[in-house]
């Protein structure tokens, strides 16, 4: 088996003496990459080279355009997807919750590259050329939206950025932008069309035994939250999508107009997989057409794909993610 490791050269986690340990454990194979046109050009060439698995480093955002650009160049090269691993080095970790890699990136990349690990079928979902285990529009994406501001901001100067990490730009961004903006009420009006399979209408205790059709709406509202998983972790371990392995073939979808308060007063909920309300509505998809009355931010996998009006989601072949848990 060959494998191959793609590390964000930009990863948080990332420092010197770990590149050169990340290169040690696996001689010869480690390449860093500190662009998307530096990464597509790496993969390429591993592609096309041959390799039986890629093992991506970095947060949520490394592994989806990962993931994309190895479908790209897998397609390109009329090769088959290679399996998946991922490295814990990133600021959100919904896929590496979800394969259960570790904080010891050096052991988890050693168990891979060994053949460890569990090998598993996980679908993902397509939208605007990009595959995603998640996708939203709504609060998560108006905080990278905000992150990504105040990031530039603090950039600018070379004392705050320094001294300001992850964490504390992430605040910044919540406190200074994300919640005026959610307080004041600005966000979209949105409408969700099913346009597959009939969608199953989820509750609490499972299923409801009621089906929308396609051409249904299945939602219209003022948009706190529409999302759709393949996985149930939505970043930062919260466990927002409780029925993402519930079906094959499906997607979990929630829509939701839940309120600041709310949001806040159910976060212990939804880290434990157990935040459900009146005011969110879930669904089993495999696609549909979310309408927006404006451009809004729209994330996939903690990257920002820009704003937009109208989003297709439609679920996608599964891939195979080299999973550690036990």
């Amino acid at each position: 088996m060959r494998a191959v490791a793609i590390v964000n050269d930009n990863a948080r986690r990332l420092g010197g003496r770990l590149r050169g340990k990340l290169e040690r454990a696996l001689p010869g194979n480690v390449r860093f990459t500190g662009s998307l046109d530096d990464a597509r050009a790496t993969i390429r060439a591993e592609i096309k080279r041959g390799c039986d698995l890629v093992v991506l480093g970095g947060g949520d955002g490394t592994v989806v355009m990962g993931l994309t650009l190895i479908a790209e160049a897998c397609r390109g090269f009329g090769r088959p997807d290679p399996a998946i691993a991922i490295l814990r080095l990133g600021s959100g970790n919904a896929i590496a919750d979800t394969v259960g890699a570790t904080d010891d990136v050096l052991d988890d990349l050693a168990r891979v590259s060994r053949g460890g690990g569990r090998h598993t079928r996980v679908p993902m979902l397509d939208v605007l050329g990009v595959r995603a285990p998640f996708v939203g529009v709504g609060v998560d994406a108006l905080l990278l939206e905000d992150h990504e501001a105040v990031g530039r901001i603090v950039d600018r100067v070379p004392v705050a950025r320094r001294l300001l990490g992850g964490a504390s730009r992430y605040a910044l961004s919540v406190a200074l932008r994300s919640v005026p903006r959610f307080a004041t009420g600005d966000r979209p009006h949105a409408r969700v069309i099913n346009t597959g399979s009939p969608a199953i209408e989820m509750s609490r205790t499972g299923a409801t035994g009621r089906e929308e059709p396609r051409g249904t709406k299945l939602w219209e509202g003022t948009c706190t939250l529409v999302a759709g998983a393949t996985i149930p972790f939505f970043g930062f371990g919260l466990k927002m999508f409780a029925f993402a392995n519930e079906r094959a073939g499906r997607f979990h979808l929630r829509c939701g107009d839940s309120s600041l308060f709310e949001i806040v007063r159910s976060t212990p909920a939804a880290f434990r997989g157990e935040y459900f309300s009146d005011r969110v509505a879930d669904f089993l998809c495999d696609r549909v057409t979310i309408e927006l009355d404006r451009e809004t931010a729209v994330e996939a996998g903690g990257e920002l794909l820009g704003r937009h009006r109208t989003i297709d989601l439609a679920i996608t072949p599964p891939i195979t993610l080299v999973s550690l848990r036990d």
